[in-house]
């Protein structure tokens, strides 16, 4: 994506998009961005959480456009983005298994083993 395409304007990142058959002006307010994130960000990291997250900006924009069909501009507010931290460690608490739960590998099942002679 060009550097022109997402940009800042005040506290709104604002990106063109071709969704639903026609290219949309999509704003994102700084709260939106900042909600789901978990923290206040500058102008340029709010621009790359947009271009990392298109996906994520396209699904929400997707849902307001399915309550307001004829919109030509989209606006997407707190809590359209959702809460969770994005771009980072997928898993935060270390490995998912709690326990040593692997078997060591002692031969095949049943214990006969058969070789091709």
């Amino acid at each position: 994506m060009e550097n022109d395409t997402v940009r800042t304007l005040g506290d709104n990142t604002l990106v063109d998009i071709w969704i639903a058959g026609k290219s949309r002006a999509i704003t994102i307010s700084g709260a939106a961005i900042e909600a789901s994130k978990g923290t206040a960000l500058s102008e340029s990291e709010r621009r790359e959480f947009v271009r990392t997250n298109l996906s994520l900006i396209v699904r929400a924009a997707s849902e307001f456009l399915r309550s307001n069909p004829a919109a030509e501009t989209i606006l997407i507010e707190s809590g359209q983005l959702g809460g969770r931290q994005l771009g980072g460690e997928r898993r935060a608490g270390g490995d998912r298994r709690k326990g040593d739960r692997r078997q060591r590998n002692v031969g095949p099942p049943g214990g006969v083993e058969r070789r091709g002679r």
